[in-house]
């Protein structure tokens, strides 16, 4: 079994913001699969479950905000006993240009707070993750938070949306063809063509 994890705030006041990323690229997969995420009390999260090819799959959005992801990573990994190895992370990366991906079997969280929660939660750095860029035209004014949850800018939509689609195509080959093969082909600037 793998799981992949959307990072989000719940809540509709956060539904359109930058940091939801991960939250809009499972919510591209779970309707392109045809499947539905029921909430699951156990772990804290909305969960969808999917056999991909030969492979079950849980998608999982975290019920927990953004900053404690963490406690849901974990209890989902050990709920489903699935190991870290077989579990990816997506979320966004505000010094991305918007639309990138860049994939990583590890590192640090450059700052990201949700990614450090799981990291602190799991106590590995060893981590796959997807992350979509969000820096856009908006000039960043002010707070980094201010700036991570606002919204997406209408000029802005066209990316938003082709980057989430490509993004749903990475995961699926993360699923069939592993990390080597996702970082390999959809690092380069443009991703698979």
């Amino acid at each position: 079994m793998k799981t992949v994890f959307g990072l989000g705030n719940p809540g509709q006041q956060y539904k359109n913001n930058r940091h939801n990323i991960g939250y809009k690229v499972l919510d591209s997969l779970a309707k392109a699969e045809g499947i539905k995420f029921k909430r699951s009390f156990k772990t804290g999260a909305y969960i969808a479950k999917k056999k991909i090819d030969k492979e079950e799959v849980l998608f999982v959005k975290p019920l927990t905000f953004m900053n404690n992801s963490g406690l849901c990573v974990r209890k989902v990994l050990q709920y489903y006993k699935v190991s870290v190895d077989d579990t990816l992370i997506i979320y966004d990366d505000v010094d991305l240009p918007l639309g990138a991906l860049r994939f990583r079997s590890g590192g640090s969280s450059a700052g990201h707070r949700g990614m450090a929660s799981i990291m602190e939660a799991l106590d590995t750095k060893e981590i796959n993750r997807l992350r979509l860029g969000i820096s856009g035209s908006q000039t960043r004014i002010g707070e980094l938070a201010d700036y991570v949850l606002s919204d997406f800018l209408d000029s802005e939509e066209n990316i938003v949306q082709e980057a989430i689609s490509k993004a749903s195509c990475a995961c699926k080959d993360w699923i069939n063809k592993g990390v080597d093969f996702v970082m390999k082909n959809y690092n380069r600037r443009g991703g698979l063509e």
